[in-house]
């Protein structure tokens, strides 16, 4: 039985790592035309493996005989090839290099598309470092598969002919070389083996180190203000170390195992030439068979070296491959998971039945929360902070899947809906909106590509930002910085509506996107939004009460729940909570 159970085991890396070359040759076999090329030269440099020395060995013979008409025959020959190899050579880089960009474009790009289904519960649990690591140095190490396979195969196909010819030649040496390749094969593997182990460890700490890294300078402005350099620096400084010392005890094993193999292969090379010098003293080999065979010395001794470093990458290809695909199709981290059913336009009804929610098992945000909202309502939800009025957002929008209840638009239920059905028919606009590093014109045709400049310019205007933009030196073509760190909190914030208003969406979340603006601005953009009143369904998170008294309903929200809703008015006059709030903004 356990026999059964070890080779159903080993069955099952077989197929995966087959499966796992098979998924990725779907990007490079997009380039049949250079791969084709690519085998072509690789072939041809495993057959000059077995000539050259061959022509080498008749090269002297040639020159110790003083026969200066056949050296010469032989240099021609020689030179001739070895031409031929320089154009070889630029014809395989070239085509290396295209195969190995589309082969990496394609791979990082599917990627880059199944981490943006990630649920967002998955994103706020792992560091960025880990996407990042898997997306550039992973990736790179799956496009390389063809090639690093490719040059093991043809480089084994070269030692092919040369154990032929070394076999022909002489079976006692052919017989030396066959058993010392063997033992030094077991020392490469070995080396591999724990070189495999190791790395697999440090990748995981360099996902820690990238994503410690990458937000330190994304908030460097808040490390400055806080005067935390010191502290952050220190962090940096200790899973640095702590990478540095783990690979050091690596690196040490590592070359141990390496000293271990080249005194091997030394006492190998000795008794080769040894054997070699036996045989022709007691004329069993001629001093011609004597040269040839001494040109052979070091690949017949590296005869199985080619399938070591081969098992190694394939080694290594698995781990990357294995890392990539826990993101592209595997059940670490879950995806998103929308219905089949498309609606192309939104009227905008939404209602909320019973729904409950936590971001942790055991902490209610919200608690069968259950409120209606007729297509072009202009409706607010108030409340103190942390009652969940912003989560609202993030369930209605399907970052987060509910815990129960149900949430329907236009009576569709939320999860029957697909992501487009969904996504293409509401916008939010958050307090802090994310700015891409794009120009301006690029941050709006990011999010509707086919966007012309009048729409744009139109949507900006209604946002009140186009002057600003059309008073900087590029204008439109002005480029942003990451999280557009040339832009104030309110040209921020005007940027964001203004792209979200290009969308021209069904339904409009509005969550604090007043916030960050000065009250002649706010006052700008609350026209704005009340000039858009009764074409769009709005929806308004806001602690300023000032800005949202001519909603036509306010939502007043406290424990995850609805405990009030009428107009401003109604409020004032029956709704204790209400009146507080607005008091303590007077």
């Amino acid at each position: 039985m356990k026999k059964n159970k070890k080779k159903k085991v080993k069955e099952e890396k077989k197929t995966s790592l087959f499966k796992s070359i098979k998924m990725v040759s779907k990007y490079f076999l997009k380039c049949k035309k250079y791969l084709v090329i690519y085998a072509l030269v690789s072939l041809f440099e495993a057959v000059m493996g077995v000539i050259m020395p061959l022509l080498s060995a008749k090269l002297i013979m040639h020159i110790s005989g003083d026969e200066m008409h056949q050296l010469l025959q032989v240099l021609i020959i020689i030179s001739c090839l070895e031409i031929v190899s320089s154009f070889m050579m630029f014809f395989k880089t070239y085509t290396y290099r295209r195969i190995n960009r589309s082969t990496m474009l394609g791979i990082q790009m599917k990627v880059a598309d199944e981490t943006l289904k990630i649920k967002t519960s998955e994103i706020d649990a792992n560091s960025s470092g880990l996407f990042v690591d898997r997306l550039n140095k992973d990736t790179g190490d799956l496009s390389q598969v063809f090639m690093e396979t490719t040059y093991w195969i043809t480089n084994v196909i070269g030692k092919i002919g040369i154990v032929a010819s070394v076999f022909i030649m002489n079976k006692i040496v052919f017989v030396y070389s066959f058993i010392t390749a063997i033992f030094i094969f077991l020392i490469d593997k070995w080396h591999a083996d724990y070189r495999y182990k190791s790395a697999k460890e440090i990748r995981k700490l360099n996902e820690e180190k990238t994503g410690l890294t990458s937000e330190v300078i994304r908030g460097s402005r808040d490390v400055k203000v806080l005067n935390a350099g010191d502290s952050i620096l220190n962090k940096i400084r200790n899973r640095i170390t702590e990478i540095i010392d783990k690979s050091n005890k690596m690196d040490t094993r590592l070359s141990s195992i390496r000293v271990l193999a080249r005194l091997t292969s030394t006492l190998v090379s000795f008794f080769y030439i040894v054997l070699c010098m036996v045989l022709h003293t007691k004329g069993y080999i001629t001093i011609a068979v004597f040269i040839t065979l001494f040109y052979y010395k070091d690949r017949v001794k590296n005869l199985l070296s080619g399938m070591s470093e081969l098992m190694g990458y394939l080694k290594n290809f698995q781990l990357a491959f294995d890392r990539v695909n826990e993101i592209i199709d595997g059940d670490k981290f879950e995806k998103e998971k929308f219905g089949n059913v498309e609606v192309e336009k939104i009227e905008g009804n939404i209602e909320f039945k019973n729904v409950t929610f936590g971001y942790e098992k055991g902490k209610k945000i919200l608690n069968k929360m259950n409120f209606t909202i007729k297509p072009n309502e202009k409706v607010a939800f108030v409340g103190k902070s942390g009652a969940g009025k912003t989560t609202l957002f993030s369930l209605l929008t399907k970052l987060y899947d509910i815990d129960s209840g149900s949430i329907l638009l236009d009576g569709y239920n939320l999860n029957d809906l697909s992501k487009g059905s969904i996504r293409n028919n509401i916008s939010l606009i958050t307090q802090n909106p994310y700015i891409f590093n794009f120009t301006i014109k690029e941050n709006f045709t990011a999010v509707k590509e086919n966007a012309t400049m009048k729409e744009i310019r139109e949507a900006c205007k209604l946002a009140r930002i186009d002057d600003y933009i059309m008073s900087l030196p590029n204008k439109y073509n002005t480029k942003l910085g990451e999280n557009g760190v040339i832009l104030s909190g309110g040209q921020k914030q005007r940027i964001a509506i203004a792209r979200a208003l290009l969308l021209k969406t069904e339904i409009i979340l509005f969550d604090e996107a007043t916030s960050a603006l000065d009250n002649e601005t706010q006052k700008e953009i609350t026209t704005a939004i009340n000039n858009m009143q009764g074409e769009y369904t709005i929806l308004i998170v806001a602690h300023r009460l000032s800005t949202i008294i001519d909603c036509d309903r306010i939502f007043i929200v406290d424990d995850g729940k609805i405990i009030g809703e009428g107009t401003h008015e109604e409020l004032i006059k029956n709704n204790q909570f209400y009146k507080d709030l607005y008091l303590q903004e007077m």
